[in-house]
């Protein structure tokens, strides 16, 4: 259940145990019907061949390689046993801001009714003065880079995942998704709402501004795409991950953005609680969710809803706040483009790590067989203690051979 099973701690005392109780009954058995001797010839034998060893070394040499590796991609393995969970995901739950998109949104239209373009942002920036979103600050900075006098406003607030809003001069002011806007009354007009839809399949950001019940105009704004990603999504494909994009924006972005980076499906106006469900919809169906985060945006699903945590930390992380950043996430990664190369270490760990376990398993039972007297009832002797060491040993450089492959 994404554990390393080479790495559990557990097992492997377990085994230590069971190989400690197997050669003692062995012990005691041909110690009653042979001679003390013959009884603790079979105890060592049998306790040397069950030993643990071949993995515990197996599991020791793949952790630091993996590390190694990890670490060359620029890859924190915050918890190291959880890569064979990312070796068996096959489906990549991510938001599009700092995945698909690059630096700060950047404001380009704006469609004003009842109102100049210039009065349209100065109100706007108002009701966005020390707001917290990107998008709200994108629209403040714009305003006084244009030296536009901003009118008063008072009683502001910044609900969570919607926009801001003020009063001024009496007017409740509004500025947010058109969803937001509409479920508080808000009346569009079929002009604006057929040009939202119009800078949606564009590929912009969109966001409409109200006074008391009426829109007055709409605010796009639109990224820059980050290089190389749809090769990125692409080549993950093609490794059997499929991409799926998460956003609590609107739905006709969100296709509009599948389409461009060919993303297979793409999920818009996403609260928590929608986009937990429908990760557990997919759990249900017996897929194995890797969840793809961004400290600066964090995509609308709780962590803990996913199988894996994967994390891009923002760039401005210190070193004080770094570890509250990555909170419970796995694995922090410096970019997306380093997933494909960590898949494919996962999955060779993943492979190695069976391979050494079936070693390890399938040999020690072999030779069970000559320690605990198998031979003398065919006329032979007991195996001597030697003879089981060099068999652990033979084991042990077996069960490494597939860890060399980790590259």
């Amino acid at each position: 259940t994404g554990g390393i099973p080479l790495g559990n701690s557990i097992s492997n005392r377990r085994q230590l145990i069971a190989a400690a109780a197997l050669a003692l009954l062995l012990g005691i058995y041909h110690g009653m019907s042979g001679t003390l001797a013959s009884g603790w010839l079979v105890f060592c034998s049998v306790f040397f061949v069950c030993l643990p060893l071949p993995e515990l070394l197996a599991t020791w040499l793949m952790q630091k390689r993996v590390q190694q590796q990890a670490e060359s991609l620029g890859v924190s393995l915050l918890r190291p046993q959880r890569l064979i969970t990312l070796a068996e995901a096959d489906t990549l739950l991510l938001p599009y801001r700092d995945i698909l998109t690059e630096g700060a949104p950047r404001i380009s239209a704006l469609l004003s009714e009842g109102m100049s373009q210039a009065g349209l942002l100065a109100l706007a920036a108002a009701a966005e003065r020390g707001a917290t979103h990107p998008i709200g600050r994108v629209i403040y900075a714009t305003a006084t880079e244009r030296g536009l006098r901003l009118p008063r406003v008072s009683a502001q607030a910044e609900p969570a995942h919607r926009g801001a809003e003020a009063l001024c001069t009496g007017d409740t002011i509004r500025v947010g998704s058109i969803d937001w806007l509409r479920k508080e009354g808000v009346h569009f007009s079929a002009e604006l709402l057929t040009t939202a839809d119009q800078m949606y399949c564009r590929g912009e950001s969109v966001v409409a501004l109200s006074m008391g019940q009426r829109a007055r105009g709409l605010i796009a704004l639109s990224y820059d795409t980050r290089d190389g990603v749809r090769a990125v999504l692409s080549e993950l494909s093609h490794a059997g991950m499929t991409p799926i994009l998460f956003t609590s924006s609107a739905q006709k972005l969100a296709h509009a953005l599948a389409k461009q980076f060919d993303i297979t499906a793409a999920y818009g106006n996403r609260s928590k609680k929608n986009s937990a469900r429908e990760a557990q919809f997919l759990q249900a169906h017996g897929h194995i969710i890797a969840l793809l985060d961004v400290a600066t945006h964090p995509i609308p699903i709780p962590a803990d809803t996913a199988d894996i945590h994967l994390l891009i930390p923002s760039p401005q992380a210190t070193e004080s706040n770094k570890d509250t950043e990555l909170g419970e996430a796995d694995i922090a990664l410096p970019s997306i483009a380093a997933l494909p190369p960590l898949l494919t270490l996962s999955r060779r760990a993943a492979t190695a790590c069976y391979r050494s376990r079936r070693i390890a398993l399938f040999g020690a039972l072999l030779f069970l067989l000559p320690a605990a007297g198998a031979l003398q009832m065919a006329g032979g002797s007991l195996m001597p203690p030697r003879v089981a060491v060099g068999c652990l040993f033979l084991l042990t450089v077996l069960a490494l051979l597939p860890i060399r492959k980790i590259r």
